[in-house]
């Protein structure tokens, strides 16, 4: 996860206040703009996200499916999570981003977009892994969690979470393989979740028989509050690199060997956790 801030200011992007602003609605409300706001922008896949943050609360949020319209959907969507809140997009200071594994075309849109704002508000800028978000809602059921995105030619981008010392640990590297060869190598309990259709979710059924849980397909969905909590506290405790660093995560095809059941020749340290989300 790499996270910067612009020292500039010299792009310009369009107002939310626009002359598109529907009839009836308020403008954003600039005497909100003292409170830190994060926008999170997630573009990864045919699914898309936007959401609003304080650091404490979602202030808005949306979640479609986007079938590859992502490029004119996306500032629609921020518009209108702009004029929910009444918040200016000047106003807004962070700026979070799914930066992949994903749709290459997808994952520029977004990160395209944040690297704008980010620049023309002199805004603080994160990315976030894509597979990260969709594990890190997983966490208070302490289950061994795999997240899977499709990668093309019967390949899935997946890894492998769990809780370690109250801290959501990713413990594996980020992969691209088979679902036969990342079943081969489970061997206990594990909860699948992302874009997992009935077809997918069969065949680890297959393979896997009772060890392969599955979260509702509700929760499955990518929620960009997520993204934003993860990019807040990346935010709060890293270190910055330049705006243009932010760039799509390419996952290689790696030698799968041994199991994902023994440590790793290098252990899982804090670079890779990812904090637990606020229990009830």
């Amino acid at each position: 996860m790499t996270v910067s801030r612009s020292s500039s200011s010299t792009s310009r992007i369009p107002s939310a206040a626009s002359s598109s602003r529907p009839r009836g609605r308020a403008p954003p409300n600039s005497s909100k703009s003292c409170a830190p706001v994060l926008l999170a922008l997630d573009t990864s896949t045919d699914w898309a996200s936007v959401a609003l943050f304080d650091g404490r609360d979602v202030l808005a949020e949306e979640t479609w499916h986007a079938q590859r319209r992502q490029g004119d959907e996306l500032f629609p969507a921020i518009e209108r999570a702009l004029l929910s809140t009444r918040t200016a997009l000047s106003s807004v200071d962070r700026v979070a981003v799914a930066v992949g594994p994903g749709s290459f075309t997808g994952l520029r849109v977004a990160i395209a977009a944040g690297q704008g704002i980010a620049r023309g508000n002199g805004a603080a800028l994160v990315g976030i892994s894509t597979l990260d978000v969709l594990a890190y809602p997983h966490a208070p059921s302490k289950q061994r969690t795999c997240p899977l995105l499709r990668a093309g030619r019967d390949q899935f981008y997946a890894a492998f979470y769990q809780e370690r010392n109250r801290k959501w640990m990713r413990r594996s590297p980020f992969l691209v393989a088979t679902l036969d060869e990342i079943c081969q190598k489970i061997g206990t309990h594990t909860l699948f979740v992302g874009e997992i259709d009935a077809e997918i979710e069969a065949a680890l059924r297959d393979l896997l028989g009772p060890k392969a849980l599955f979260a509702s397909p509700a929760s499955r969905v990518r929620r960009a509050g997520y993204l934003a909590e993860l990019g807040w506290r990346e935010l709060e405790t890293r270190t910055q690199v330049k705006i243009s660093e932010i760039e799509p995560l390419y996952v290689r095809q790696p030698s799968i060997r041994g199991s994902f059941e023994q440590p790793f020749a290098s252990p899982p340290s804090d670079e890779r956790a990812l904090g637990l989300p606020k229990r009830s």
